[in-house]
């Protein structure tokens, strides 16, 4: 097919991009940093909207799990959580891990064969090193399973059934990891992992190391994109992303610095083609959320690889607040007022929190202020931002605004101890032995169970 240029305009056309395009200039320190550092916020561009009662299907690498998670916590009915793997699946722990698909090509298999049983190659797909060792399927995430052939295609099938939940979504997420794969040559197929050493050293001259060219990458999105249209009758609503978790190591003979590089940015660059040449897909741009910000808060773990869960909920609620209908906006647990939870910048409660928590742990004082300030209808509203208004207060030794902010909590939570019992802890260096009275008494009546600290008190 013709390929198009990402763009082709009149320069009049150009200007008038540029005059309307608020975010046209990179930030700098001093003129728009805060979208930048320490947390980077870049913007997307919807096609569609997504409904609080769509269901959303979720494919991909080890961060669509992440995503899976974030999404269930704002309320959606996420249909790639929702399987029975049978005794395999209990077995493994976390079943979720056989859903992790590295590469195009593993997206593009499972998906072909879960909507298009006959093509599933079955019993062949299954590798063993010798008699007495398990079965391996290189397909799945977690490649090692100790259970007989027959007990592993019954699961194999079980698997697929939960795989072709992907035609009934609303809305299907894809996020891209890598492209350095493995091939076999006798299935002539594309692995999702690497198959065991005891399996290679069987098969010598069965398996290639490969690593995809933009021009396979996009040929395999416009397959997977013809097989999804082919088999769903709701109409194509889809977000694609790459993922921010790099490689753990390269088989290439470079740096896995620079191979990570090219891996990265040839999918985005990928991606950038797919979206204009397909309706109803949209780039929303993760990478970009994770590997602009300060490394320092990014990554959780200390290990530069796994996103910091403060993180991917920052990004989770900027699609919500991007592709919801404003009517639809999720609205605060303990708002009375009825406003729409997402303020004018478009963050909801969970972005006010986890940007907040994030900046309490780089310290960012002035820059957490203002997010409170800026969203005072929102955290005014949601007892647990301001407990996090309150965190930052005790850092900075204010102890009346400390104080105040745990009195707003208390009056919208008063089921809750800690903030009460933080309030008459205060009252002393507030000087304030009226009010810690007052409050003791109000303790006692409401917890009487913990006596223990009344005594510690007195």
């Amino acid at each position: 097919m013709d390929r198009k240029l990402i763009l082709d305009v009149s320069a009049t056309e150009a200007f008038g991009f540029a005059r309307r395009n608020r975010l046209r200039r990179y930030p700098s320190p001093d003129q728009g940093g805060d979208r930048l550092y320490p947390l980077a916020w870049p913007q997307a561009k919807p096609s569609f909207q997504i409904l609080p009662t769509d269901t959303v299907f979720t494919i991909g690498s080890c961060f669509a799990r992440n995503v899976e998670a974030a999404l269930i916590e704002n309320g959606m009915d996420v249909l790639s959580r929702d399987f029975n793997l049978g005794e395999i699946g209990d077995s493994t722990g976390e079943a979720s891990n056989f859903f992790n698909k590295y590469s195009i090509h593993s997206i593009y298999n499972e998906l072909k064969w879960a909507l298009e049983r006959d093509s599933f190659p079955g019993e062949t797909l299954l590798y063993t090193g010798t008699a007495d060792q398990p079965v391996f399927d290189a397909q799945l995430g977690q490649a090692r399973i100790d259970f007989p052939k027959d007990k592993v295609l019954e699961f194999r099938h079980r698997y697929l059934d939960a795989m072709a939940q992907v035609k009934d979504a609303d809305v299907i997420i894809i996020t891209l990891g890598y492209v350095e794969t493995w091939y076999d040559k006798e299935l002539d197929i594309y692995l999702n992992v690497m198959p065991p050493v005891e399996v290679l050293r069987k098969y010598p001259d069965r398996f290639q190391f490969r690593v995809l060219s933009y021009y396979e990458i996009l040929e395999t999105l416009h397959a997977l994109h013809a097989l999804l249209s082919k088999h769903r009758e709701k109409p194509m609503k889809m977000l694609i992303t790459v993922s921010p978790v790099p490689l753990l190591a390269t088989f290439r003979d470079m740096d896995v610095l620079v191979a990570n590089a090219y891996s990265k940015s040839v999918q985005r660059a990928v991606l950038e083609q797919f979206v204009i040449e397909v309706d109803q897909v949209d780039y929303f741009p993760s990478y970009e959320f994770v590997t602009l910000s300060n490394p320092t808060i990014a990554w959780s773990r200390n290990d530069y690889r796994h996103v910091n869960s403060d993180l991917v909920a920052r990004i989770m609620s900027s699609v919500i607040s991007t592709y919801f209908p404003a009517e639809s906006q999720p609205k605060p647990q303990f708002a009375e007022t009825g406003e729409a939870s997402a303020t004018p910048e478009g963050l909801t409660p969970a972005a006010i929190m986890s940007t907040a928590k994030l900046m309490l742990k780089l310290e960012e004082w002035e820059k957490m202020a203002a997010l409170f300030d800026e969203n005072a209808a929102v955290v005014d509203a949601h007892p647990d931002l301001l407990l996090q208004k309150a965190a930052m207060h005790r850092q900075q030794r204010e102890t009346p605004a400390e104080f105040a902010a745990l009195v707003q909590v208390h009056q919208l939570a008063p089921d809750r101890p800690w903030p009460l019992e933080r309030m008459i802890r205060l009252c002393r260096p507030l000087r304030k032995q009226g009010r810690q009275r007052e409050l003791l008494a109000s303790h006692a009546e409401k917890f009487p169970d913990r006596g223990d600290f009344r005594d510690q008190i007195s």
